[in-house]
């Protein structure tokens, strides 16, 4: 797998090996909301997110702009009790 440097900060930011963010259900779940919540969505380019948040789903993703990749990513903030 090449490198994205997304999923490299989100693995340090969860203590955990980029497979482990995929394999991992609730890892998963926490890192996808994490990407929801993030400011400054454009310092990484749109094709790093589509690479992302395709492998954290495991199905292709394509985000036209950084607005879409906030929409698209909001069911994850919300947190299930």
């Amino acid at each position: 797998m090449k490198k994205i440097v997304l999923l490299d900060c989100l693995a340090k930011l969860h203590h955990t090996s980029i497979p482990n963010l995929r394999l991992l259900p609730d890892v998963k779940w926490a890192a996808l909301g994490d990407l929801y919540r993030m400011e400054s969505k454009e310092h990484y380019s749109l094709k790093e997110w589509n690479e992302a948040v395709s492998y954290l789903l495991g199905c292709e993703v394509h985000f036209k702009d950084y607005g879409e990749i906030e929409k698209s990513l909001k069911p994850f903030s919300l947190e299930v009790k």
